[in-house]
């Protein structure tokens, strides 16, 4: 599961860098080495491909498996290249499966895929997203709500909130989330809820429903004050270089 969400997220670039001479070659040794049929890792890829920015369609007609749900949790704020590392130790080091690590994430990923049935409790950062956002930028130009103003873009900036909307008598934070049907829960993350409850009246949130046919928004003005969302909280893997004592002693 791990290795196929690879090839479903960076897609070309992940092809090219396991160095294969094609996706079919390319599933054909992954499924050698991890023991599994090739088609397998096709179908698995393609399981997570309605969520990420590709040519393929994926398996969009099914909500995302527990397990499937917990790789996405785990691995989806990975660099390319630590995602890829992690990968080639799969692939390449049989040692690296007997790492406590390594152990806790797939414990984690298997008690996931046993857990009771339940809707899922997050949304995946994507294309769903991207398009919500570029779908509220059309809608202020278009009507000015919820306040008229100069828009800035926040996204690519770590502020907690995607736009801020400035005029001469207030500035204000907006956070968009968008849902490709009419129905679904939304994920706030820590930072973006700690920064609605710090900025109240001057923190909104646009909900853009049913994006990929006739969206239709949704603005809430302090939405810390009326929502009541449950706390979650999600291991995510992470690459990290260690160097023992005995190491460090020899230099």
């Amino acid at each position: 599961m791990i290795v196929a969400y690879f090839l479903s997220k960076y897609d070309k670039a992940a092809y090219v860098q396991l160095g294969f001479p094609s996706k079919t070659a390319t599933h054909k040794e992954i499924g050698r080495v991890l023991g599994i049929n090739p088609n397998s890792v096709k179908n698995m890829r393609d399981e997570f491909d309605p969520l990420h920015d590709n040519p393929r369609v994926g398996w969009y007609q099914r909500p995302l498996r527990p397990s499937r749900a917990k790789v996405v949790e785990a691995f989806q704020d990975m660099l390319e290249e630590e995602l890829r590392d992690v990968i080639i130790e799969i692939l390449n080091n049989s040692e690296f499966s007997t790492t406590d690590e390594f152990g806790d994430i797939i414990k984690t990923i298997t008690e996931r895929e046993k857990a009771p049935k339940r809707k899922p409790v997050f949304i995946v950062r994507g294309p769903t997203g991207r398009k919500a956002e570029e779908i509220y930028i059309d809608y202020h130009r278009e009507t000015g709500e919820p306040v008229t103003g100069k828009l800035f873009d926040k996204r690519d900036q770590g502020c907690g909130y995607d736009f801020e909307i400035s005029n001469a008598h207030k500035n204000i934070k907006v956070e968009v989330k968008g849902l490709d049907g009419d129905v679904g829960g939304i994920m706030f993350t820590s930072k973006e809820w700690d920064i609605a409850n710090k900025n109240g009246n001057s923190y909104f949130l646009v909900i853009v429903r049913n994006i990929s046919k006739k969206p239709s928004i949704k603005i809430i003005q302090n939405p810390a004050s009326i929502l009541k969302p449950k706390k979650y909280v999600f291991t995510t893997a992470q690459v990290r270089w260690n160097v023992t004592d005995s190491e460090l002693s020899r230099i």
